[in-house]
C-alpha cells in the first residue's frame, strides 16, 4: 500500500464522516430524530465522530511510520499508540459512564397503529424523556412535550401508564415513581413551520 493510497482513504474516510455528522444535525435541527431499531441519530453521530477520530489517528500513524526510519521510528510509533490508547480509554469511558442509555417505546393507537414513541432515558437514580410521533418509516419528530420520573421506567417497564386519544391530542397518565402520577397532553396535530 502506497502512502498517496492511504491517504486518498483516509480522505474519503473522513469526508463520509463529516457528511454524515453534518446531514444527522441537518435532520435534528428541524425537530426531527433518526431511529433505526434503538440506535438513535445521536448514537450514530458518535460513532461516526469516533470514526473520524480513528481515522485521524491513522493518518498520524502513517505518517510517522512514512517519516522516520530506523529506531526512531519504533519509538514514536509506540509513544504515539500509547498516547492514542489511553485518549481512546478515557474517552470509551466517559462515553460509557454518561451515557444516558435512551430507549423508544411506541405507543399504539386506538387503531392498533403507532401513534406516539416516548424516548425514555435515565442516569443514576433519575428518569426522564420526551414523546415523539412518527414522520415516516425510521423518522420521528419531536412534540417538545417532556416528562420526568424517579428511580422506575414508567414506560419501558410498562408500570401503570394510560393513555386517551382524540382527535388532535393524546393525554397520557403514567407513575412517576412512589405512587405519584403525572398527566402529559401532546399535540397530534402539526403546525405548518413545522413540517419536513
Amino acid at each position: 500500500m502506497t502512502w498517496r493510497w492511504f491517504r486518498r482513504v483516509i480522505w474519503i474516510l473522513l469526508a463520509v464522516c463529516a457528511g454524515g455528522v453534518f446531514l444527522m444535525c441537518m435532520i435534528s435541527g428541524r425537530g426531527f430524530i433518526l431511529v433505526v431499531g434503538q440506535v438513535d441519530s445521536g448514537h450514530m453521530i458518535g460513532c461516526l465522530l469516533l470514526v473520524f477520530l480513528l481515522a485521524l489517528l491513522a493518518w498520524g500513524d502513517g505518517a510517522i511510520v512514512v517519516s522516520t526510519r530506523g529506531w526512531a521510528r519504533g519509538i514514536m510509533l509506540t509513544a504515539a499508540l500509547a498516547a492514542e490508547g489511553v485518549v481512546l480509554t478515557a474517552l470509551l469511558f466517559f462515553g460509557a459512564f454518561f451515557s444516558t442509555s435512551p430507549r423508544y417505546i411506541p405507543l399504539y393507537g386506538p387503531a392498533g397503529e403507532v401513534g406516539l414513541v416516548v424516548r425514555e432515558e435515565s442516569w443514576l437514580f433519575e428518569v426522564w424523556g420526551e414523546f415523539y410521533l412518527p414522520a415516516g418509516p425510521c423518522l420521528l419528530r419531536s412534540t417538545g412535550v417532556t416528562y420526568a420520573a424517579h428511580d422506575c421506567w414508567p414506560f419501558s417497564d410498562g408500570r401503570c401508564h394510560e393513555t386517551e386519544w382524540s382527535e388532535e391530542s393524546v393525554t397520557v397518565h403514567y407513575d412517576t415513581g412512589m405512587g405519584e402520577r403525572e398527566t402529559c397532553t401532546i399535540p397530534l396535530t402539526v403546525r405548518k413551520e413545522e413540517t419536513w
